[in-house]
């Protein structure tokens, strides 16, 4: 049976829904969740020598943006090579469509939406790999960030890459600090053509794997023609310039559609996915940058 949906309704939902696990697209993963390092005033007081492994901890920004392109339900695991045609597409934008992600929004995506009744195994995510963000955190104590020094912290516009998080670089540095956060934040970017690999020997690589309570996945880079970004495991410079975030996961419980589904939405996370590192010199803890962390996403469907 096919079973249209009129009233489709595809809401970008913080809260808990999982389905692509944290991928760390700038360097090594920070695994020490912020809130654990606060005060009685829930300032951040992690700072560099919290741990003696560890120079960052994870925290939740304001928002981020994509630019999606893809999402489809399958039957069966797709390939880099047929998820377009293995999957059927809930949502498609030849090109793409910007959405900004808080804790608190959602958005519409679709009203005409058209599935066969069954169940499906896995889920298909395009985006771009180009991801923008927004953070604001008080910490304590104080830091200095580009030119300031305050408890408050905040992005400035600029892409991460870019960023030498050496002391004798901060003129190259896009987080800001000072008494008071400003009204309006600017944005980091972050354009990837690599991203750290735990699956990969714990070096960067066009690809990585996870597991979470309810799902397995794997998220991969790839090129402008939608095949996989190559280069050398290990030598980000190796790689060439990616276009896209390939995400496909694998249900723990497959997603039933039936004649009373009404509803499908799509949630994404940001709760703890992204993070800040803090930098000591001469006693005085530095935020160069704030990081991405990643993206998480779930299907959901109900009646």
């Amino acid at each position: 049976m096919v079973i249209k949906y009129w009233d489709f309704i595809s809401n970008f939902i913080f809260a808990l829904f999982i389905v692509i696990g944290v991928i760390n697209f700038d360097g090594a993963r920070a695994q020490l969740l912020c809130s654990n390092y606060t005060n009685a005033d829930g300032d951040i007081t992690f700072i560099d020598g919290s741990h003696a492994q560890q120079k960052a901890c994870n925290l939740t920004p304001e928002s981020m943006t994509i630019n999606l392109h893809f999402i489809g339900l399958c039957t069966a695991e797709p390939t880099i090579a047929n998820f377009r045609t293995a999957c059927s597409s809930i949502f498609t934008s030849n090109t793409g469509e910007s959405k900004t992600i808080t804790t608190t929004t959602s958005s519409n995506l679709m009203n005409d939406v058209t599935l066969t009744e069954g169940s499906y195994t896995h889920a298909a995510i395009l985006i771009k790999n180009n991801i923008g963000y927004t953070v604001k955190k008080k910490f304590s104590p104080a830091r200095s960030g580009k030119t300031g020094t305050g408890e408050w912290c905040w992005t400035l516009d600029g892409e991460t890459t870019t960023v030498n998080t050496n002391f004798a670089q901060r003129s190259t540095w896009i987080a800001e600090c000072g008494a008071e956060a400003p009204s309006t934040l600017g944005t980091h970017t972050s354009n990837q053509n690599a991203i750290w690999s735990e699956a990969s020997g714990g070096r960067v690589d066009n690809y990585e794997t996870g597991t979470t309570a309810s799902t397995s996945w794997t998220v991969y880079l790839l090129k402008a023609d939608e095949t996989i970004n190559t280069g050398t495991p290990g030598n980000y410079g190796s790689f060439g310039t990616a276009s896209y975030f390939l995400g496909i996961q694998k249900f723990n419980t497959a997603v039933s559609i039936t004649p009373k589904t009404a509803n499908l939405d799509v949630g994404f996370r940001l709760e703890d996915t992204f993070s800040v590192e803090t930098k000591l010199n001469a006693g005085t803890q530095y935020i160069p940058r704030f990081g991405l962390g990643g993206f998480e996403f779930k299907v959901l469907a109900s009646e």
